[in-house]
């Protein structure tokens, strides 16, 4: 015959019994709980497993396979506050930037990019581009003038003459069609107009120095006065 003793509910510890994320679980099903803590211990190992590698790139390939790309460039961005960034960390973050649409971050890591490493061969025609993008001219001319220094193309040619004539830097202009033609680049009207910059600019100058001259007569006057 059953007694008292059958009918009791089973051993509960008083922790458990309370209010709480304990409680809450204790009243799960054993195969719930289960799922539960197999969810925590892989998150878990996933934060320490990215804390453990050596490097921020690597942290943050971790971060990109798993989609989370917002984390991925606080982690270089924390970094960039401290130290340089390393070629292919400032690659990577200027990719992230410009999925996201970023341009007033990429324009400023491209920038410090070309200061710090000159030789940079990826930064200027990504700014280049930004710049054209923004019709921000003088700024592109400035940038495109240091690729085609060291690499004249024909379109890079064509396109600075057009962007030192659009803001009127005959300066630009000038020493543009000098390498144009150093290069082979120039044409026969490109070469007449060099000569009419060079007349120009001489006035200029000409100017300049008689204005300056006339400037300090002026106030040698007043002081004799």
């Amino acid at each position: 015959m059953p007694t008292l003793a059958d009918h009791r509910a089973p051993y509960r510890p008083v922790w458990l019994s309370g209010v709480g994320p304990l409680a809450f679980l204790s009243r799960m099903d054993p195969p719930e709980r289960t799922r539960i803590f197999v969810a925590v211990i892989v998150v878990v190992t996933i934060i320490a497993a990215i804390a453990m590698l050596p490097n921020t790139e690597e942290k943050a390939q971790v971060l990109l396979s798993q989609g989370r790309v917002g984390e991925a460039i606080a982690l270089y961005e924390t970094k960039r506050e401290t130290t340089r960034l390393n070629p292919f960390e400032a690659y990577s973050l200027a990719g992230l930037y410009k999925a996201q649409g970023e341009t007033g971050p990429l324009t400023h890591l491209l920038e410090d990019e070309i200061a710090i490493r000159p030789q940079s061969d990826w930064a200027r025609p990504l700014l280049v581009e930004l710049y054209r993008a923004q019709k921000s001219y003088g700024n592109e001319a400035r940038i495109l003038a240091q690729i085609f220094s060291r690499a004249p193309t024909a379109a890079d040619y064509r396109r600075l003459i057009g962007l030192y004539r659009l803001e009127g830097d005959r300066t630009g202009e000038r020493a543009t069609i000098e390498l144009g033609r150093a290069s082979g680049l120039a044409s026969q009207h490109d070469l007449a107009r060099l000569e009419r910059l060079k007349s120009a600019l001489a006035m200029d100058e000409t100017a300049e120095w008689r204005s300056s001259a006339l400037i300090d007569n002026l106030s040698a006057q007043e002081r004799s006065q």
